[in-house]
């Protein structure tokens, strides 16, 4: 949810949100907010006040922080934690972005100390987006509560997520996983049937990214008109 939470009480993004949240109450819904690549240096009063309605309506709200593919040090990325809960100590996990996913063992220890950090702060959920394979040592070392194992513009195959080959997924549980798609016009409901038997945490956008263009630059900075029908498929048996 990278919209800035303008008129929080008449804001169309954000009153839509929580309305389908109030409609779908028994699914999850974990709502991603990033103020500026991260929480800003500055407390700013709407995303205080959005966070309590959010969670006022059920979601559970988590403030973005990049590793930058484990080039930032471990201080930087804890500096960014700290920083949320100082300004908004009502939110409750964090999503790390641009996740390393390296497969060697000084990799996924990098990540799995931010998420003790984080953990440590109070701060849960956590996942972590590699926006790439994710190898199964990151898994089983506890590197998030959830990594997206797959971003992209098409859905991902049943054989990947079912993972049964060594290092595959098929050792760890489905709630430990999510997806999130971008630049699909339509919701392709036998995919979304398919995914939700591996994955726990799915969201689907039309917003549309190009590598290289700006005008496609950002896919997450509106509301998917997908959320409805996700839900709807979410809860049926």
């Amino acid at each position: 949810m990278y919209v800035y939470p303008k008129n929080i009480h008449t804001n169309p993004d954000y009153n839509r949100l929580m309305d389908v949240k109030r409609q779908y109450e028994t699914v999850p819904m974990w709502v991603i907010l990033n103020p500026a690549s991260g929480p800003g240096e500055q407390f700013d009063a709407n995303y205080a006040k959005a966070i309590d309605r959010l969670r006022g309506a059920g979601c559970v709200v988590l403030g973005y922080v990049t590793t930058s593919y484990g080039k930032r040090t471990e201080a930087q990325v804890r500096k960014d934690i700290d920083q949320w809960l100082k300004s908004y100590p009502q939110i409750q996990g964090i999503f790390f972005d641009e996740m390393g996913y390296e497969d060697t063992e000084a990799a996924a220890t990098y990540q799995v100390a931010l998420n003790r950090y984080a953990h440590d702060a109070g701060c849960w959920p956590t996942v972590a987006n590699p926006g790439a394979e994710t190898p199964g040592r990151y898994f089983a070392a506890g590197a998030a509560d959830v990594i997206v194992v797959h971003e992209g513009d098409a859905w991902p195959k049943e054989d990947r997520l079912k993972g049964d080959y060594f290092g595959g997924y098929s050792d760890h549980p489905p709630f430990t996983r999510g997806v999130l798609l971008h630049s699909l016009p339509k919701l392709d409901k036998p995919s979304l049937r398919m995914v939700r038997k591996y994955v726990r945490w799915v969201y689907v956008t039309e917003a549309e990214f190009r590598a290289n263009d700006p005008m496609a630059a950002n896919p997450w900075d509106r509301l998917s008109k997908h959320l409805e029908e996700i839900c709807e498929q979410l809860v049926e048996k």
